[in-house]
């Protein structure tokens, strides 16, 4: 009969542990227009974030002619006035591959003179991937610990309830 209850126990840590594993997305901003000043489509990158669904884990990905623009990650208040010396990180290499690790609101935008006042900029709103109910307060920006515990906790009761399963007498 113990057995079975492990069994159980086991089929129910798995099922606990699905919910958390979900397929991240590549975004590719800007689509085949890549990340550039949108002179043509001023709407461009406000209208990619409407409809897009971000999620933690997805990743972003700006392509980009090297040396002529790049992605930096700002503030709220630095995105508003396009204050691009103030920045949080900085990517100068094409394609710049960044994930989505927190959920909350992420600010982008091109540190090239004029470039951000000219519309090269996004900004994102990401989203729980699952049943998380991670809130920006709680996760650190570039933080992957609250995504890699609720996938390692499941992982671990599912590995002692196995060895207790095949070591019962």
């Amino acid at each position: 009969m113990a057995k079975v209850e492990i069994l159980f126990l086991l089929l129910t840590l798995k099922l606990m542990s699905l919910q958390y594993m979900t397929e991240a997305a590549e975004h590719v901003v800007g689509g085949d227009s890549a990340w550039i000043i949108p002179t043509k489509n001023p709407s461009l990158y406000s209208s990619f974030a409407a409809t897009t669904t971000f999620r933690i884990n997805d990743t972003l990905v700006f392509n980009f002619p090297t040396g002529v623009h790049n992605v930096v990650t700002l503030s709220q208040k630095h995105y508003q006035t396009c204050n691009v010396t103030d920045i949080i990180e900085s990517f100068n290499t094409s394609p710049a591959k960044i994930t989505l690790n927190r959920t909350g609101d992420f600010y982008f935008a091109c540190a090239f003179p004029s470039h951000c006042s000219l519309g090269q900029k996004l900004s994102i709103h990401v989203t729980a991937g699952g049943s998380s109910s991670l809130t920006p307060s709680e996760a650190p920006p570039h933080s992957r610990a609250p995504t890699l515990l609720a996938v390692t906790v499941p992982v671990l009761l599912m590995a002692v309830a196995t060895n207790l399963l095949f070591h019962c007498y």
